[in-house]
């Protein structure tokens, strides 16, 4: 053996055994758990991939990723401390934290931009006469969710170019059902993603407008989010998240083929579906002008009490950490 070896091991065995740890056993720091809520559409769930990947890992942190099919209950999972971050709305985080629920934004993303909309789509037939927000009073229109943030998106959109919003009859039908129920006549028009819109269904449906614009040109449509108080116990664990989530992101916009084929796997949809529409992009901000928006719209349709500013939402661990 080198000289410069056998010092080297020397070191470090010497420096083990000065800290207490017996000469020959490398002390390892345990990994600090996280539970995490997921939904099932493609950022939260990329949680998953990222666990694959090894990043909480590399981040000191034993992920255990919950995936649950509806923001609600991942709401519920959160306020009973059955998991620590979870994913949801910026629409529902807004509705639970008007309803006094200590909840509080730790990271934003699924940003609606106007320049790459992937959700809001209006679908009308190709020979119907709806057009502008006049033509839609007393009509029949479907959102995915009632009280969600395409049908207020809708209300908006309604009410800023000449019609009466209060007069349109919402009923909840799921983006890809939309097409059939247009076709049947079961409604008037509908709302729905960027992939129904260029799927082979819609043939014979157009895109009447996106209705997200009418909200904002940018806003965020989706957040990470977790109690005030887990926040306030855990800020360090918080941040470190945050980071693997922007690493995460950072990961997915530069691999999108490989992206792509994970969300094909956990979903079910087909790779060339997915390949040939609007993608959407891994933002991870939370500014005030990106929150703000649904905010106002969720007091001006009655789904909030109050309108308050965004800054209330915003966890401690999030305004320490500078991702703008």
């Amino acid at each position: 053996m080198r000289r410069t070896d056998f010092c080297r091991r020397a070191g470090t065995a010497l420096a083990a055994g000065v800290a207490g740890v017996p000469v020959g056993v490398v002390a390892q720091t345990p990994l600090q758990p996280l539970r995490i809520v997921t939904a099932p559409t493609e950022i939260p769930i990329s949680m998953i991939n990222a666990h694959d990947l090894g990043y909480f890992k590399d981040a000191g942190i034993d992920a255990q990723i919950i995936a649950l099919n509806n923001g609600p209950a991942g709401i519920a999972a959160v306020l009973s401390g059955s998991a620590d971050i979870g994913f949801t709305s910026s629409l529902s985080l807004v509705v639970a934290y008007d309803k006094g629920l200590p909840v509080t934004a730790v990271i934003g993303t699924d940003l609606h931009r106007s320049t790459n909309p992937v959700q809001g789509v209006l679908m009308a037939s190709v020979s119907s006469p709806l057009h502008t927000g006049k033509d839609f009073n007393g009509k029949t229109v479907s959102v995915p969710g009632l009280g969600g943030t395409q049908n207020y998106a809708v209300r908006a959109w309604v009410d800023a170019t000449g019609g009466d919003s209060s007069t349109v009859r919402f009923v909840e039908v799921p983006n890809s059902a939309v097409p059939a129920a247009i076709v049947e006549g079961r409604i008037d028009a509908g709302t729905t993603d960027v992939l129904t819109l260029h799927s082979t269904g819609s043939r014979g449906l157009r895109e009447v407008t996106n209705v997200y614009n009418a909200i904002a040109p940018k806003f965020l449509t989706g957040v990470w989010y977790a109690t005030a108080p887990w926040v306030d116990q855990h800020r360090d664990l918080t941040r470190t998240f945050i980071t693997v989530f922007q690493r995460y992101s950072a990961w997915a916009n530069s691999h999108p083929t490989d992206e792509v084929r994970f969300y094909s796997k956990q979903s079910g949809l087909s790779i060339d579906d997915l390949q040939t529409v609007p993608r959407a992009v891994f933002e991870p901000t939370l500014t005030l002008e990106a929150l703000q928006p649904i905010i106002d719209v969720a007091y001006r349709y009655g789904a909030i009490k109050r309108r308050f500013p965004a800054n209330e939402l915003l966890s401690s661990a999030s305004r320490a950490s500078d991702h703008g």
